[in-house]
């Protein structure tokens, strides 16, 4: 009944180093659906196996009935309990004023082998929409797991696989349906066809020579999500390139094409720009 919207999740992964106290990164989005999205994060030592990070973001929709804004922001600390073991905790907000909102937190840990690294998150989320009459509240909680093992015991490569599973307190799919039109706007039920059921996430990483100008990291990542709302899926092809300008400068480019069943596909791409201080 509605275009599905696509969205883009940025994990940030943090590296603690001696000689770098901090970064700011800035990142710009944009897709075939005329969704551009603009983001900035900045990450700096609490202490000397802490890191506190925040960041925030404006997208913005275009259709044939206007322009539709999303306002986001995150923060949260990332440590290292010790050699083995590090962990994250944090919370995170998107929405749009008055229309549909999420608030999630989160807390992860990390286990370390030689060669492995395992990953467990569980998450928290509540939804909130509202009516487009008299501006009643309906409120939604969900709950949801992210797991991921990454695997680095093959020179200059890294695997990654990783899933996510999400639960609601209500049957999303009710707003599939002519009826929630009568009582949700448009804007809310676009929005809400971002909320997933499952996604599921294989990376290979290639880490050529230290090369200046050269990519340090190229990335191939395949994704497969079933969305909560009509149980559709859709499928994400991507590639990126990590390229270091200078100690301090560093830049990333993406680029892939979302392949929705039963849909026209999405294609996308993705700059940022890695200040380190």
């Amino acid at each position: 009944m509605h275009k599905q919207l696509f969205s883009i999740t940025f994990f940030s992964f943090v590296v603690f180093s001696s000689t770098q106290a901090g970064s700011l990164n800035l990142s710009y989005v944009s897709d075939s659906a005329n969704v551009d999205s603009r983001y900035i994060d900045l990450s700096f030592d609490a202490s000397k196996q802490t890191q506190l990070y925040l960041g925030a973001g404006k997208s913005t929709i275009k259709d044939s009935a206007g322009e539709i804004t999303i306002s986001s922001f995150n923060l949260g600390l990332f440590g290292i309990a010790n050699e083995d073991f590090d962990y994250d905790i944090g919370y995170s907000f998107w929405g749009n004023k008055n229309e549909i909102s999420s608030a999630t937190a989160y807390f992860g840990l990390s286990l370390y082998t030689e060669n492995w690294k395992f990953t467990l998150r569980p998450e928290l989320q509540k939804i909130l929409l509202y009516t487009k009459n008299n501006r009643r509240q309906v409120d939604i909680n969900g709950t949801g797991l992210y797991n991921s093992v990454q695997y680095f015991g093959i020179n200059n490569i890294e695997l990654l696989y990783a899933h996510n599973s999400y639960n609601y307190n209500r049957n999303l799919s009710a707003l599939n349906t002519r009826l929630a039109s009568l009582f949700f706007s448009n804007t809310a039920l676009l929005l809400g066809s971002s909320f997933l059921e499952t996604r599921d996430l294989a990376e290979i990483a290639f880490i050529p020579a230290t090369i200046r100008w050269l990519p340090e990291r190229i990335t191939l990542s395949y994704s497969q999500s079933v969305n909560a709302i009509d149980k559709s899926v859709s499928k994400t092809l991507s590639a990126k390139l990590n390229i270091n300008l200078t100690s301090k400068i560093s830049i990333e480019l993406e680029a892939g094409e979302v392949r929705p069943k039963n849909r026209d596909k999405l294609t996308f791409g993705a700059v940022s720009v890695l200040f380190y201080f």
